[in-house]
């Protein structure tokens, strides 16, 4: 069963933890690699497993403040926030948005962003910051769901964000691990990966 949670701050020092170690274990099999104790295609999949865990433990950071929000909770800033609904605690929160719902869906920016508007008055503080970066959320979202499923679909959807980073159509797709480690487009000192982590780093502070 999922951590009930009561304040912000502990969700989002969790948070930050899990992403450092994340951050570390990436750092850790880039030098590995360098020194021949890592072939490539291993370097690939550590560094799929290492975005997904990010991923994930995002996700989680996300449910876990949006819930506390819904029972307004202050942020950092000591701001009000101003809930639609009146849940009884967290959990109940969790039960309330989640409805006839099989599961709760934290990774499509599109869904949070309404999900925002929804139980948030004026959606504040999540709608703003995820539809700044909704394009960016939604090619992570395409990556996390081509690693899970592997299928025709998911893709389709990897090969239009292929696309987007070379200009082309590639002629050998490469995994998505491959595609994390190339050169990031908007910092020439980075690679794909380490654009993801300043995002949800940057995103985290925000929210939080």
């Amino acid at each position: 069963m999922s951590k009930k949670r009561i304040k912000i701050s502990a969700a989002y020092n969790d948070f930050n933890k899990e992403l450092q170690a994340l951050k570390n274990f990436d750092k850790i099999n880039q030098e590995n690699f360098q020194i021949n104790k890592l072939s490539k295609k291993q370097l690939h999949l550590l560094t799929e497993s290492v975005f997904f865990s990010a991923f994930r433990e995002y996700e989680n950071f996300l449910r876990d403040i949006f819930l506390l929000y819904t029972q307004e909770k202050r942020n950092a800033n000591n701001d009000k926030i101003e809930s639609y609904l009146r849940p009884k605690d967290f959990f109940h929160a969790e039960k309330l948005i989640q409805s006839s719902m099989k599961i709760i869906d934290w990774n499509s920016p599109d869904t949070i962003i309404e999900r925002s508007e929804l139980y948030l008055k004026n959606g504040f503080p999540i709608k703003t910051p995820y539809t700044i970066n909704r394009t960016k959320f939604s090619t992570y979202r395409t990556l996390r769901n081509h690693i899970a499923h592997n299928s025709t679909k998911s893709l389709e959807d990897y090969k239009k964000v292929l696309r987007a980073y070379f200009g082309t159509n590639p002629l050998i797709i490469p995994s998505v691990g491959e595609y994390l480690l190339k050169t990031s487009k908007t910092e020439r000192r980075n690679y794909n990966l380490l654009d993801f982590f300043n995002l949800l780093e940057d995103m985290s502070n925000t929210l939080r």
